[in-house]
């Protein structure tokens, strides 16, 4: 159970990082997003399970991405079904927080598709911007945020950017190893019962509030170091 628990730690620190470097904007329309007719090579009918017929890894596909944004890191992605076909779907960051969507076939691994530069609040402009799901993500905020000092809160959204550059200055590899790991560990939790979640996600509140703290590098190598861990 330890393990497991530590394992479900993982889960909510990658999931934060990813919120931390801002592409909570991006997957809050990651299925809702109009895209060219592309053609890929591996077409997928409805319905159908594709999650073993990708001729390459997400590493290639994050590689392939990274190339076609050379000045963005991949941060998170995983297999889709577009226009029928099979791809491997890549949310990309800048150094500005700014995001963009990179399609790669899953086949060849060749670039289908790469979507405009949005900034960090470029979603809060549409008009057909998730306004439910922007007010639930303030409201988040605000509870975390509450009670704290205006230097308090400066001082948490300071080691939040450190979360996200810290996960972005971690290798390629390592970052496609801790995505996979975090669908592998996500469907164990789906399994849990909602008492057992609770108390997992308290164990895990304590963990994250001993992570934020530590300083960039160290944040590094805490990343690296479960990484490692990984593979042993």
């Amino acid at each position: 159970m330890t393990r497991f628990a530590g394992k479900l730690a993982a889960l909510m620190l990658i999931g934060v990082l990813v919120t931390s470097v801002a592409a909570t904007p991006a997957f809050a329309d990651w299925d809702r997003t109009s895209y060219p007719a592309i053609q890929g090579t591996i077409p997928i009918a409805d319905g159908q399970d594709f999650a073993e017929l990708s001729n390459i890894s997400l590493v290639d596909a994050m590689s392939t991405a990274e190339n076609a944004v050379p000045d963005s890191k991949a941060i998170y992605g995983k297999l889709s079904v577009i226009n029928g076909y099979l791809v491997y779907k890549i949310v990309m960051m800048d150094e500005n927080r700014g995001h963009n969507k990179v399609l790669v076939d899953a086949g060849t691994g060749e670039q289908l598709y790469v979507s405009d530069v949005k900034s960090k609040d470029s979603y809060k402009n549409k008009r057909n911007f998730d306004k439910k799901y922007d007010k639930k993500h303030n409201k988040k905020m605000k509870d975390y945020f509450k009670g704290m000092t205006p230097e308090q809160v400066t001082e948490k959204k300071k080691q939040f950017k450190e979360m996200g550059d810290a996960w972005k200055s971690i290798s390629l590899q390592d970052r496609a190893a801790m995505i996979i790991h975090f669908m592998q560990i996500k469907m164990q939790w789906d399994t849990m019962s909602d008492e057992q979640k609770e108390l997992k996600k308290q164990e895990m509140k304590q963990q994250w509030k001993e992570f934020l703290p530590l300083s960039p590098e160290e944040k590094k190598q805490k990343l690296e170091d479960y990484v490692k861990s990984l593979k042993n």
